[in-house]
């Protein structure tokens, strides 16, 4: 993995690994198990995105490295196709959105006051 994102970032493809969108091939008994973990693999290999492919049935673990796709989230730094979504918050992806809204909610609920004991 390592590897071709380091050869990405060679040939000027990209210039950070948020920057990667990774695509895995593999055979059947690997794939499932990228699949279960398949929401993971993003922070795992610290990249924006993470597809699956079909593999070759060799065996081998097939690793290519693109572009991600959409925008840069200007909170978390990933690539979303989602970013600009929100009208409130129109420079941030998916999953930021949803946790400054958490926050802000949070922070409306507490009483006046009561922030954090000193």
């Amino acid at each position: 993995m390592l590897k071709a994102l380091e050869a990405a970032r060679q040939s000027k493809q990209i210039a950070g690994s948020l920057e990667a969108r990774v695509l895995l091939g593999a055979n059947s008994d690997l794939s499932g198990l990228l699949e279960r973990y398949s929401s993971w693999l993003p922070a795992l290999f610290i990249v924006s995105q993470v597809e699956l492919e079909g593999g070759d049935g060799a065996g081998e673990l097939i690793v290519r490295v693109e572009r991600a796709h959409g925008s840069k989230c200007e909170r978390c730094w990933n690539y979303s196709e989602r970013v600009g979504e929100s009208p409130e918050w129109p420079t941030l992806c998916e999953r930021c959105v949803a946790t400054i809204a958490e926050i802000a909610e949070t922070s409306a609920a507490e009483p006046a006051g009561a922030g954090p004991a000193s």
